[in-house]
């Protein structure tokens, strides 16, 4: 279990922010902040991103220690990826349980609804270059050559992770997925492998219940798309441990810099180690 979960069991609530607050303080009070040149060494060394990569990029700006603004960042992950790569975003629009979420029957505006996951996303959102896919739970910004490709058909699916979804599109152009100020924690995209495998995965990690919500489309049209979500009953997990028992470093891997984290996937190495694990009842529940 990591610490910062732990310490939130035995504190309460109230006592637990101001506690990490505090601690984030005295992080940036003993580490010497990271530079634009940090960051882009980061990137391309330790994490060997370069022209023409697919990239989905996992964030918190609020817990890196960098002088670069999040408009800088952006700007650093395109210059890395260049005019033939494409930048990836979670884009969910809201915090809560998406079941609670869409049991109010919000209506999910695609062309105005703000990224609820932090300002790196919300900034790329907001790029009159960017796209965003019209699936109400688990929508993702792109940027670049092959946002389109990546998008289309997100929302088509009762399954938001599964063979239409960006999440399975993007390993067939060999996706790096990273983390800037998260660890492996945040890793979404492991939730592919289970809506791809369905049945046969040996975790419950779906509903029952096809929840059918009104989406407005990026031309201004009302359309109804059915999805599942979360069961439940998931809400223990450990993707950190997990990759660190059972993932080559060299496919995916938590990494500090000057006490930053950060994490570095290979998409498609590490769906079918997932996969293959999977079929031996070894999750990231177990």
């Amino acid at each position: 279990m990591l610490i910062g979960k732990l310490v939130l069991k035995l504190l309460p609530i109230r006592y637990y922010y101001q506690a990490r607050n505090i601690y984030r303080k005295y992080h940036k009070a003993i580490y010497k902040e990271l530079s634009e040149t940090d960051l882009h060494k980061i990137l391309v060394e330790s994490m060997g991103i370069k022209n023409g990569d697919v990239i989905f990029v996992h964030s918190s700006i609020d817990r890196l220690n960098i002088s670069a603004s999040p408009f800088k960042i952006l700007n650093i992950l395109q210059e890395v990826v260049g005019s033939n790569g494409t930048l990836l975003f979670p884009a969910w629009h809201f915090t809560e349980r998406a079941e609670l979420y869409l049991k109010k029957n919000k209506v999910f505006d695609v062309r105005k609804a703000p990224v609820a996951l932090g300002l790196l996303p919300e900034i790329a959102r907001r790029s009159p270059l960017a796209k965003r896919s019209i699936h109400p739970t688990n929508s993702i910004v792109a940027i670049g050559k092959q946002a389109d490709e990546l998008l289309m058909q997100h929302g088509d699916s009762i399954y938001p992770c599964d063979e239409l979804s960006p999440f399975y599109k993007m390993m067939k152009l060999n996706a790096k997925i990273i983390g800037l100020g998260v660890t492996t924690e945040f890793l979404s995209f492991v939730h592919c492998p289970e809506d791809v495998m369905k049945a046969d995965f040996p975790v419950k990690t779906r509903s029952d219940v096809v929840f059918e919500t009104n989406v407005i489309d990026h031309d201004g049209n009302t359309r109804i798309i059915s999805t599942l979500v979360a069961d439940k009953t998931i809400a223990t997990r450990n993707i950190p441990g997990f990759i660190k028992a059972f993932v080559d470093p060299e496919i995916a891997r938590d990494f500090h810099f000057r006490g930053n984290h950060f994490f570095i996937a290979d998409s498609k190495e590490l769906y079918k180690i997932i996969e293959r694990l999977a079929l031996k009842d070894i999750t990231i529940y177990s």
